[in-house]
């Protein structure tokens, strides 16, 4: 809560094991020994508004960090659950999915008087209601046979090799962490983890070509996490790890998975249409709008592949005109779903949300990019959405390869 709200970055996805507060001086079985159960004062309940509060102030710093159509998981028991449950309804949040891990190994109920505990929640929750999210549906049904997955997950607690740089008190497997990255990111999304431990979050991001910002309030457990990231810098062992990690129908499915996932060499390119009378003042601008989201609620018939493109072009015409590019393009940093109430200029619009287009600098002109584009061969046969979308002076996707292929018809 001190140092998240220094960083200016937004992201993509949260992974958050916040204390559960069960160190109440009981006992539990370990290897089979009796241990404390006590974890550090940070687990240490004060009582429910002490841990409600708690809920409430980290949950509001974290919301302010993720892009408006991030996720966030957050794991817990019995003693946290329902407080986290309560506080992210409470915040906007909407809940999709409370996953219960089954453990295949859990620790045994010693004193014979309820149930074996074997089981742990993770919430599942996107930050806006009406804002859509990333969900890989197709790969989890892969992992489920080709059935749909259910929102029961039996996994196994971390394995003796996971422990290689020592075991952090509470930390979880690889099998689990990888499993909710590759549903619910895509290739070098942003995650973060406020209460990063040893930052098994990070090292499943990593080992899945995803990029990571762990933060915790002990030196020791980053010094943990360090060591862990440097064992996986040596290419061996990072192979080594992804073919036994757990929930892959073969060990050899999840490195083929990552390597199939990287994304092809040929630079994706947003179409954005622009009226022919706003060209001039489009030049000195460094920020390009999308209409995202109507005023009833009605989600635009948008790309999404889009969020990947890295380069922008403008075009314009329709109705009776042939329809152009202008010549305009730009380098494209980022892509983030807005409110119109964050957009200065556009507080009073109709449309609610917008797809904000920040550039890494003004709009360039080339002459070589002013030319007649014949839509049927700007986009695959297979690809009707974006061609639809580009027909209705909508956003589009398409290839830098294609923008070429058209131009050399020209030339």
């Amino acid at each position: 809560m001190e140092l998240l709200p220094q960083f200016d970055h937004k992201f993509d996805m949260v992974f958050a094991d916040p204390p559960y507060f069960l160190s109440n001086n009981g006992l539990s079985i370990q290897s089979g020994k009796i241990v404390s159960v006590n974890k550090g004062k940070w687990d240490k309940s004060e009582g429910f508004d002490y841990v409600n509060d708690f809920n409430r102030k980290w949950l509001s710093s974290v919301r302010e960090k993720m892009k408006e159509d991030a996720t966030i998981w957050i794991s817990g028991t019995m003693h946290n659950i329902f407080s986290v449950g309560q506080i992210l309804t409470e915040l906007g949040f909407k809940i999709l999915n409370v996953i219960t891990w089954e453990k295949t190994n859990p620790p045994p109920n010693f004193s014979c008087r309820f149930f074996t505990h074997s089981t742990e929640q993770i919430i599942w929750a996107r930050k806006n209601e009406k804002v859509p999210h990333y969900f890989n549906y197709e790969l989890m049904k892969q992992l489920n046979e080709d059935k749909q997955m259910k929102d029961v997950w039996k996994l196994p607690a971390i394995a003796p090799w996971e422990k290689n740089c020592v075991k952090h008190p509470t930390q979880k497997p690889l099998s689990v962490l990888t499993r909710l990255i590759l549903a619910s990111t895509k290739p070098n999304a942003w995650i973060l983890d406020p209460f990063t431990g040893s930052s098994t979050t990070g090292i499943a991001a990593n080992l899945a070509n995803r990029r990571f910002l762990g933060i915790d309030q002990e030196e020791d457990f980053l010094t943990i996490s360090k060591n862990r990231k440097i064992e996986i810098e040596n290419p061996k062992t990072a192979e080594l790890f992804r073919n036994r990690i757990a929930g892959f129908i073969d060990k050899k499915q999840y490195s083929l998975f990552v390597e199939n996932e990287k994304p092809t060499t040929d630079i994706k390119v947003a179409l954005g249409f622009c009226r022919s009378k706003e060209i001039k003042t489009l030049k000195k601008k460094t920020t390009f709008y999308f209409h995202a989201i109507e005023s009833n609620n009605a989600i635009k018939d948008f790309p999404l592949g889009i969020l990947d493109a890295t380069r922008l072009l403008v075009y314009s015409g329709g109705r009776s005109k042939p329809t152009n590019l202008t010549g305009l393009f730009a380098e494209i940093k980022s892509i983030e779903l807005k409110h119109k109430s964050k957009i200065k200029g556009k507080e009073d619009s109709e449309t609610e949300f917008y797809y904000e287009i920040v550039l890494e600098d003004c709009f360039q002109e080339s002459d070589d990019l002013k030319f007649t584009i014949n839509s049927k061969k700007l986009f695959d046969k297979s690809d009707e959405k974006n061609q639809k979308l580009f027909q209705q002076y909508l956003p589009a996707l398409t290839t830098w390869k294609k923008i070429i292929s058209q131009k050399n018809s020209h030339a």
